[in-house]
Order: C-alpha cells, then structure tokens, then sequence
C-alpha cells in the first residue's frame, strides 16, 4: 500500500516546480493529447489528484532540478476595456515581470 510520503498532490506539484495548480492540470492534458511528457496521476482519491512521487523524479531528474515551462502566451486586452482597467492590467503584468508589446501611440511601458 502506498503511504502519503510516496504520493504527492497537485498542491504539491506546484510547490515543487515553481508554478500554478492550472500549468500542472495543462500539462497532464497535454499528456493525455499526446503533446507532452508530464507524469499522469496514479490515481484520484476523491476530488484531489495524487501522483508517485518516483514517477516525479524520474520525470524531473534525481536532483529535483527546477523545470520550467513555457507560458500559455498572454490574450490582448479586451476592446471596451477602460483606459484605467487597461492601465491597471498593464501594470500589474510589468509587476510580474512580463515583458509587454510597446503600445501604439504615445503611451510608455513604464
């Protein structure tokens, strides 16, 4: 029988990589499509996903080296969208890091 030390959930799949629950759930599903080579779960235990730990680092590598994965690419801002919602959602995406087209006109990125 499995014990928790040889399961790890989704919480702790993000933990590990340095990413989101929904960059796990994409890469499984990538998995599934045929696109990727993400461990599947071992099995769901009600509503939690559980997978091997040793399918994890197999997967990754015994030295639990960080993976990084590439980013879904970011939609552009709504039409309609209000010059302050606009300005807000720019800002917190240079916040992030996130490297932004240069906007048309005499707006700045800064």
């Amino acid at each position: 029988m499995k014990t928790s030390e040889d399961l790890l959930s989704l919480v702790d799949l993000s933990n590990y990589f340095g990413v989101s629950e929904s960059t796990i759930r994409r890469k499984v599903r990538e998995h599934r499509e045929g696109n990727g080579t993400f461990p599947l779960p071992l099995f769901k235990r009600g509503c939690r996903l559980l997978w091997k730990k040793s399918d994890i680092t197999n997967w990754s590598g015994e030295d639990g080296e960080t993976i990084s994965f590439t980013p879904s690419p970011i939609p552009p801002i709504p039409q309609g969208t209000s010059a302050k919602n606009s300005a807000q959602i720019r800002q917190g995406l240079l916040a992030l890091g996130v490297k932004l087209p240069t906007p048309s006109g005499n707006e700045s990125n800064n």
